[in-house]
């Protein structure tokens, strides 16, 4: 159901340059003509900068759309949807991918503050020194004879995050406390699971402790969470297939239509058709 988005690259993009660190993908700058959409697994923590164009990311209830200037911190084990719009004018970005190692090393502490930050994808207060960032990478992308160094670059870029507290202590509390085996088999199984003890299982621990887990990290119980993820998956297909409204609520893992409906107008306001149909924008940052 989610691709796995390991070695940055994707289906659509129409030219990508990629930087590599012990035969591992760990930068790219994509380019985009047309509109695609993408449902995605992030296993690692990446840095997305917006150089021109616009997306909308779906996490959950929320929906970001992001435009050039915009930088999106998205933490390790992520599930999310991507809209790229705007077919008559390009879209491209930079992606980062920060491994958990250096996070754990520079920002060494912060889990420990701004407890009630939810792991979520974040946008960053936009500012002039990630302006110059975004800017300084894309000018490395430029020359095709140089790279820069892969560990300069990281830090820097935690460097600049470090200076939003609640974002640095989410990002720490992420990678402290990671769920790989529950989201790697979630990519796949997420509209057949149905009892907190499968999901348990997916993570070989038991049902407390995962109880535990999210609440430390999601500030949710699991099947509020799934139910989440359930409800995005279908707000997306509604905007970007033509499928029939029960098809994508019985795809997303909904056996009732009338729940369904109550839960996702619970969820965003607005009735499933609504929501295919408005015209303007969803709900931006």
């Amino acid at each position: 159901m989610y691709s796995l988005f390991d070695e940055l690259t994707l289906r659509g993009q129409h030219k990508v340059k990629t930087w590599q660190q012990q035969g591992q993908s760990w930068a790219s700058y994509s380019l985009y003509r047309d509109r695609v959409s993408h449902e995605l697994y992030i296993p690692h923590t990446v840095l997305n900068l917006v150089v021109q164009g616009e997306k909308r990311m779906y996490d959950g209830r929320r929906v970001h759309h992001l435009r050039a200037g915009d930088a999106l911190l998205i933490p390790a084990g992520t599930l999310l949807c991507s809209e790229i719009l705007r077919p008559q004018q390009q879209y491209s970005s930079i992606n980062l991918v920060i491994p958990d190692q250096l996070i754990q090393v520079e920002l060494k502490g912060k889990e420990k503050r701004h407890t009630s930050c939810t792991k979520a994808l974040t946008t960053l207060p936009p500012n002039a020194q990630w302006r110059h960032f975004t800017q300084s990478l894309l000018d490395h992308f430029a020359r095709d004879w140089e790279s820069p160094n892969y560990y300069d670059i990281l830090s820097h870029t935690l460097h600049l995050i470090n200076k939003e507290e609640p974002i640095s202590a989410m990002l720490a509390r992420a990678v402290k406390y990671p769920l790989p085996e529950v989201m790697e088999k979630l990519r796949t199984d997420l509209p057949e699971v149905r009892l907190l003890a499968e999901m348990a299982a997916m993570g070989h621990m038991s049902t407390a402790t995962l109880k535990r887990r999210f609440r430390e990290v999601y500030h949710c119980s699991p099947m509020v969470w799934i139910m989440e993820k359930r409800l995005q998956m279908a707000g997306f297909l509604l905007r970007t297939t033509s499928r029939p409204i029960a098809e994508i609520a019985y795809s997303t893992g909904f056996e009732d239509i009338t729940h369904f409906y109550r839960q996702f107008r619970r969820c965003f306001q607005l009735t499933p058709l609504q929501w295919r149909n408005m015209e303007s924008d969803l709900f931006s940052k």
